[in-house]
């Protein structure tokens, strides 16, 4: 199956959409517990840190059932993936409820830089010109943004199933799962804050 058709399927979309609904909710308990003295670096730092820790389990519990056709390696780390993204730009004050803020989210968890986003809608490297650009556009070029977007962080799902062992050396492969999942979930949690740095010098 290819990466296309599999943004195509019809469990995607409440994927995405739900990873950024409880992404939005976790990063809000952050901005809530006063114990963090509003220091977003050390919010940041402990999504990303639980993230890592979770996605562990996840590698080591993975299985080949999937969710509406999925694969569930496939569905729950785009989930795990975007939530976290959400969760970092809630914390750091970026909205995440118009619906012109989902390619954000996808870019910067797709490892997309502030830049390449603004070079792929033909606007200028700032956050008014990437927001107007982004509302500009018509409900079938926002969609095919957002497909681009969901495509290239899939992909990263690809490269990771590259690197499981699983049916080869079963045990060994549960172990590989879980640690290439930790790399990459704290992989995609620096990237997202490089692209709110990004976002925030525009």
């Amino acid at each position: 199956m290819d990466l296309d058709s599999i943004m195509n399927m019809p469990g995607i979309g409440p994927i995405i959409a739900s990873a950024i609904e409880d992404g939005r909710k976790w990063g809000k308990t952050f901005i809530q517990d006063s114990s963090w003295k509003s220091d977003k670096q050390r919010m940041a730092n402990h999504a990303i840190y639980e993230s890592t820790l979770w996605s562990v389990g996840n590698g080591i519990a993975g299985g080949v059932v999937g969710i509406a056709g999925i694969p569930i390696e496939i569905a729950t780390t785009l989930y795990s993936q975007v939530k976290l993204a959400s969760t970092l730009f809630t914390i750091y004050g970026i909205d995440t409820y118009s619906p012109s803020s989902q390619p954000l989210v996808l870019a910067a968890a797709a490892g997309v830089s502030v830049a390449e986003l603004a070079n792929t809608l033909g606007s200028k490297v700032a956050q008014q010109a990437i927001q107007k650009a982004l509302m500009a556009l018509p409900n079938k070029t926002f969609a095919q943004i957002n497909k681009t977007l969901g495509i290239k962080l899939i992909a990263k799902t690809g490269e990771k199933a590259f690197l499981n062992v699983a049916k080869i050396v079963p045990f060994v492969g549960c172990a590989v799962g879980g640690t290439v999942n930790a790399v990459m979930m704290n992989a995609c949690g620096h990237s997202v804050i490089a692209f709110i740095d990004g976002w925030n010098k525009g």
